[in-house]
């Protein structure tokens, strides 16, 4: 486990040195919150005036938009996705095989470095935002602030170990990405877009037994309204799905490299 650790350090400190870039994905990130927040102002006319939309008023659902932009920010699918498939394609994995250690868990815990180090500039930002365009959110306490930043690195984390294992598929097909857009897609419509509530009654549990609330539905409904309950059922949902989802990485990679190795390399 430590080695995984050390990986994770390595990955962080190198990040550190593209502050150039993490600037300009904060200005973009701050461009696209003022375009949401202008657009939910409007569907829920002016400045909303204490109405509710399924449970939701505009400060609860602008803040629960600020959160899962923190998450697709801090997240880039694709290359995670590309980080595992060119290694595969261009057969540098083969040098991999040898290592003393997995290297699907070498890669996520690569991945997180890149992971941790975005949201130091997205978490501030976010909430400075927040704090700007709507002011503080209603009833909430110093208390909510741990279990909030521990459900979103758990939601980062889910979120690499998710589109890591999708770029395995590159052991058999030729380009894995299309399967990152089609998830990607998924976790934009039940997850960026809209709550669960905004969805029919008889969808509401789907999604919430899906990996998309473990990924992002979850975790913004905490920031929009806190509830020890709820973090308790977002928190089982996501070291469910972590397992779940790590396991059949593995499994994939063993698979993937067994075929390898049957062809030749």
């Amino acid at each position: 486990m430590n080695k995984y650790f050390n990986i994770y350090k390595t990955s962080f400190r190198q990040e550190s040195k593209t502050i150039a870039n993490s600037l300009t994905s904060v200005v973009s990130f701050v461009v696209i919150i003022y375009i949401f927040q202008q657009l939910w102002q409007f569907i829920y006319g002016g400045d909303g005036g204490g109405k509710m939309i399924h449970g939701y008023t505009v400060e609860m659902m602008i803040w629960y938009m600020i959160m899962a932009e923190v998450l697709m920010y801090s997240v880039n699918a694709r290359g995670v996705t590309r980080a595992f498939s060119n290694d595969i394609k261009s057969g540098k994995i083969a040098y991999q095989l040898n290592k003393p250690y997995n290297y699907y868990a070498y890669q996520v815990s690569s991945q997180a470095g890149v992971f941790v180090w975005k949201l130091i500039f997205l978490i501030p930002t976010g909430i400075l935002m927040g704090l700007i365009l709507l002011g503080p959110i209603a009833n909430f306490s110093i208390a909510y602030v741990l279990p909030l930043l521990v459900s979103l690195l758990m939601a980062v984390l889910l979120t690499g170990v998710i589109y890591g294992a999708i770029g395995l598929l590159a052991f058999w097909v030729e380009e894995s990405t299309p399967f990152t857009w089609i998830v990607q897609k998924f976790q934009m419509l039940f997850g960026l877009f809209f709550p669960p509530e905004f969805f029919p009654v008889w969808l509401q549990p789907v999604i919430e037994y899906s990996p998309v609330y473990a990924m992002m539905s979850g975790p913004c409904k905490l920031m929009a309204n806190f509830s020890w309950e709820l973090f308790l059922r977002v928190s089982l949902s996501q070291i469910a799905y972590i397992g779940l989802f790590m396991t059949l990485g593995v499994i994939i990679y063993k698979l993937g490299t067994k075929k390898v190795n049957v062809n030749g390399g």
